[in-house]
């Protein structure tokens, strides 16, 4: 047992620091080699704080306090204690003057105790270097929308506005250009923008291809900063448009973002793909259509014999067995689409 040196208590040697019990030393000592001042730097338009040279994400002022509070005084505590953990009891703030009740977890090599202490600061009005940026007109991340053709329908236009309204926080967005060949967003969160992406290459089938320009070197992080660019092309198939499946030649019937319904005009069977095979080559588009209509002339000894309305000439087609029924004077379309041809009985109606 050991007594302490002001108020002479006598008390276990490990409940003593530096010869005083606690209260003795908190009173006549104090936990601090030097009195604390905190600094609470605010972006006034978003309100991320600045915390050992970083913005962070608006929070809540206790919060804030705290995150600071016990980083500045881990550094004035007497070298003989350990502060473990703080709770912001109270904060009172008069113009830039702040004044927050903390009460302190200690500890020493061999006792813990808690005391309650005021610390006393200021707070500063800063804009952040993104909300500067903004102001600029600058960002890092540039989304560019485009479409594999020139005039995408106003259907998919919308689709995306509304797509871009629910992922989009307005506080993330620098601008938004929009053009006849698909539209450019220009933001300075890299979460927001790899959001947008995923989620445009996973509704339409876009193909992305991602680029980096360089503006300036960051020697405190050591790394190369600028502008990230996602190039994205959608894909755009109409219905009634003629297109090359696998080889053969389909009509698109029907449209839902990342798929499409085809109609095969050989097997006059419907199938359902998806967007992404345009990416693979299996779905494109025929560079040269070519459509001219016959009319049949005969048919006799399992053939059809056809005569075309422009240039004359004959077309023999072998009846099978699923050949619907003809009869003089019925019609009948050749179509050549790139190398590929296909002979449909009947009215065909086509986007192009």
């Amino acid at each position: 047992m050991r007594f302490c040196i002001h108020c002479g208590r006598e008390l276990p040697r490990e409940q003593l620091i530096q010869g005083y019990c606690i209260d003795c030393f908190n009173e006549h000592v104090g936990v601090f080699e030097h009195k604390p001042l905190l600094s609470v730097v605010i972006c006034p338009k978003c309100f991320s704080w600045l915390f050992r040279g970083e913005w962070l994400a608006p929070a809540d002022m206790r919060d804030v306090v705290r995150t600071i509070g016990f980083s500045e005084l881990s550094k004035s505590v007497r070298s003989v204690l350990e502060l473990v953990d703080l709770d912001v009891i109270d904060i009172e703030q008069e113009d830039s003057n702040l004044k927050a009740t903390l009460r302190l977890h200690l500890r020493t090599e061999t006792a813990v105790f808690t005391t309650v202490e005021e610390v006393y600061g200021a707070i500063k009005y800063k804009a952040c270097p993104r909300c500067v940026a903004r102001s600029a007109g600058k960002y890092t991340h540039l989304v560019q929308i485009r479409f594999t053709k020139k005039s995408p329908p106003p259907r998919i236009v919308e689709e995306l506005k509304d797509l871009l309204q629910r992922l989009l926080p307005q506080s993330s967005v620098v601008d938004v250009k929009y053009s006849e060949s698909g539209l450019d967003l220009e933001l300075d969160d890299a979460t927001i923008a790899k959001r947008v992406v995923q989620a445009i290459t996973r509704e339409y089938s876009a193909k992305l291809i991602t680029t980096f320009k360089a503006t300036r070197f960051n020697h405190r992080k050591g790394a190369w900063q600028g502008v990230v660019t996602y190039s994205l092309r959608i894909p755009v198939l109409e219905k009634g448009e003629l297109v090359i499946y696998r080889k053969s030649l389909y009509v698109v019937e029907d449209v839902k973002r990342n798929r499409v319904v085809l109609y095969n005009l050989s097997s006059s069977t419907r199938e359902e793909a998806s967007l992404s095979a345009y990416w693979i080559g299996e779905l494109k588009c025929p560079s040269r259509v070519e459509v001219e209509r016959y009319v049949v002339k005969s048919v006799e000894n399992g053939r059809i014999i056809a005569v075309s309305e422009s240039t004359k000439s004959e077309l023999i087609i072998r009846r099978k067995h699923n050949t619907p029924q003809l009869g003089v004077g019925s019609t009948v379309f050749l179509i050549k689409a790139d190398n590929i041809e296909t002979i449909v009985i009947g009215e065909v109606n086509l986007s192009r």
